[in-house]
């Protein structure tokens, strides 16, 4: 059965950032029974300067929004509009984070179901390319005078669902409704109760069943939503599994992404929970260090390490996870790069390599080939693999914080490794790693993605004093 009330809404904005951009206008249809029974729209005083790009796409002035209403002052009536229905927009996600954030940071908490219409026409209509909003404007002939602004941009979303209805058969659409709201269904040893207490806030889950045993681990910046999915109706043999073993979840906060990576990861290797496949494997790694040959050539061992020090990371060329992995990877970089296996240590034997006779060595096992130039391609071709030089002076604070509670952590790293992380809250404390003067791969790549995110800004560089004081202070 399709949803009796469906509210169909669009926002213009500042910008794409939940966090720091704000709405500065909403339009909303309210249909019951497929009739169209409420509309509500207003420009919104978002208390900061709206840039010329937005200006110019929207046609909304800086002057209009200063004498319009605040985002307080017409919250009640938005609600209104919004309670108890399936909450429509293009992207949705979009439209519904910022709503969100928006009544979060007036300590509202607001939750609804959500559908994507974008994702309703590439469900219904996958024979498309597009599905953007001019894309269906232009397909079904919709009709929308003044585009980029939000009640006429909602007012399509209401055309095109009604179109659906007339030109779609009602059980097929509301398959596509049905798998698009993806209807939760709570394990039966969990009680609503329990499943309303979940934040929606960033941070770490844990899955339990009998006797404590955990199940899963798990991130997300919107807890309750991600936790939710889990429990979504789908095909997936390992969600059934977890739910009917599921008997007890715990949560933990944290202010941002990276603190729910950086615990993912710990918890994981900590607990060893039965359903995380990727991270749950053994301390052993296996890792290729340089070296070289007596005659010049650059070469590799294979090791297997149960732990890294930060001092060995310059001599590392790769990290894998078992021996197999690092030998199929030199197996194609040998291929790629036309380097000799014999010095890889791949073939044995006096002579040539068999590389030699097919045109893939150009002869260093024989010495015809000079160092310099097959030590230049042996550098090129561990180049993307190696780990990547510190890219800092020295330490690093990263912070993350919640700009509402005025609350956050802040997170001490060196040379890649994780030191301790402290917050700072009305319970000021700190937590430091351990085995923190070790390497860890995961971490590594966790730090390697949130530097290369363009997040330099919560990043300070302190010198090696600092970072003393800093552990002497918090994790002694």
């Amino acid at each position: 059965m399709l949803p009796k009330k469906l509210v169909f809404v669009d926002v213009e904005t500042t910008g794409t950032s939940f966090n720091f951009d704000r709405i500065i206008e909403i339009g909303i249809l309210r249909a019951e029974n497929n009739k169209l029974k409420k509309t509500f729209q207003t420009l919104i005083n978002p208390e900061t300067r709206v840039s010329s790009f937005i200006e110019g796409m929207t046609g909304i002035t800086q002057k209009e929004l200063d004498r319009a209403p605040s985002f307080f002052q017409v919250k009640d009536e938005i609600l209104t509009h919004l309670e108890d229905a399936v909450f429509v927009a293009h992207n949705a996600r979009f439209d519904y984070g910022f709503l969100k954030s928006e009544l979060h940071r007036l300590e509202t908490p607001f939750s609804a179901k959500h559908l994507c219409t974008a994702r309703l026409s590439r469900y219904l209509f996958p024979r498309f390319r597009h599905h953007d909003l001019d894309s269906l404007i232009d397909r079904f002939n919709l009709s929308c005078p003044n585009r980029h602004r939000a009640f006429p941009d909602a007012e399509v979303l209401w055309q095109f669902y009604q179109l659906l209805g007339k030109s779609i058969s009602e059980d097929k659409l509301t398959e596509a409704v049905d798998f698009l709201l993806k209807k939760q269904t709570l394990p039966t040893n969990l009680n609503l109760r329990e499943i309303k207490s979940i934040p929606e806030k960033p941070g770490v889950y844990i899955f339990y069943g009998d006797d404590q045993t955990p199940l899963y681990v798990g991130k997300s910046v919107n807890l309750k939503d991600r936790i939710l999915s889990h429990f979504s109706q789908n095909d997936s043999s390992r969600e059934i599994k977890i739910s009917q073993q599921i008997k007890e979840i715990k949560t933990i906060e944290t202010h941002g992404e990276l603190g729910a990576l950086v615990r993912e990861a710990s918890l994981v290797k900590k607990l060893q929970p039965i359903y995380n496949r990727q991270l749950r494997i053994g301390r052993k790694l296996t890792v290729i260090k340089g070296s070289e040959t007596e005659g010049g050539y650059k070469t590799i061992k294979i090791e297997n390490v149960s732990e890294i020090a930060a001092s060995e990371l310059h001599n590392i060329l790769g990290i894998y996870k078992n021996p197999k992995q690092a030998k199929e990877f030199l197996e194609d970089v040998a291929r790629e790069h036309l380097l000799c296996k014999k010095i890889l240590g791949l073939e044995k034997g006096k002579k040539s390599c068999f590389g030699y006779h097919l045109g893939t060595c150009n002869g260093a096992c024989l010495g015809k080939e000079k160092p310099l130039s097959y030590n230049m391609r042996f550098i090129q071709a561990f180049s993307e693999n190696k780990i990547l030089p510190w890219p800092f002076s020295g330490p690093v604070l990263i912070e993350e914080k919640d700009e509402i509670d005025n609350e956050g952590e802040i997170f001490l790293v060196d040379q890649w490794c994780l030191i301790g992380s402290f917050k700072y809250d009305k319970y000021e404390s700190g937590t430091i790693c351990p085995h923190y003067e070790l390497f860890d791969f995961d971490i590594y790549k966790i730090l390697r993605r949130y530097f290369l995110s363009k997040k330099k800004k919560h990043v300070k560089v302190i010198n090696e004093k600092e970072k003393m004081g800093i552990i002497e202070r918090y994790f002694n």
